[in-house]
């Protein structure tokens, strides 16, 4: 049996072998982790940042669009209007040139939306390509080996969710990502040649995959 001294003093070891990222979990951490992924990019400064550059994009090319629609309305009352005094022929020469024009403008509507839910894609693989380092270094500290999407686990008896501690940790490495280099993922403290070896600990989470519900609202 300890004594009362000798186990004040181990409880306090015990306290300071538990990693100061666990503690924040409010308990033990089990090897197996989740996190929900679609929360890494939505609440974290480079995602919000992310999505907010291309939604103003869009609602600026929106914005444009319209005034073009309003000069087409204007336009097709005009030609309504001149239609009987001009020959069938030169009216049916007109209407066609204004046809055109109609279904140029909704193609180019049609591409710039794909373009808009492609560059989201790409800044989403680019993301979560970067956190990659930064999720297998938090792991690491909890002492977990596996990461999985929260909605694979369908009941737990604890708190395995480290979702909230991965948005502070990549807000904290990669700030709004606005200043990060194209091409190289950033690592969580420092150069990638002195991190641990994350073989046995790397995140089973699919981080390339583009997340749920990339496409952008509708306006």
């Amino acid at each position: 049996m300890l004594h009362p001294v000798g186990l004040a003093a181990y409880l306090a070891l015990v306290s300071f072998a538990v990693p100061a990222t666990a503690q924040q979990l409010g308990g033990a951490v089990s090897q197996i982790v989740t996190i929900d992924r679609q929360s890494l990019f939505s609440d974290t400064q480079y995602g919000r940042r992310v999505v907010e550059t291309v939604e103003t994009e869009r609602v600026r090319l929106a914005s444009e669009t319209r005034k073009v629609e309003e000069a087409l309305v204007k336009e097709e009352r005009e030609l309504t209007e001149r239609r009987e005094s001009m020959t069938p022929e030169a009216f049916r020469e007109v209407a066609k040139a204004f046809d055109a024009k109609v279904q140029a403008l909704r193609s180019e509507g049609t591409a710039r939306e794909q373009e808009f839910v492609r560059t989201l894609e790409r800044e989403q693989a680019a993301f979560f390509e970067r956190i990659g380092p930064i999720l297998g270094q938090l792991v690491r500290e909890l002492g977990a080996v596996v990461i999985l999407d929260r909605r694979a686990i369908l009941l737990t008896t604890q708190n395995i969710d480290i979702t909230k501690l991965a948005v502070e940790r990549i807000d904290e490495v990669l700030g709004d990502g606005r200043n990060l280099p194209d091409s190289t993922p950033s690592t969580p403290e420092g150069d990638a040649s002195t991190a641990p070896e994350p073989a046995p600990e790397t995140p089973a989470l699919p981080l390339g995959d583009p997340a749920p519900g990339s496409a952008l609202p509708d306006n």
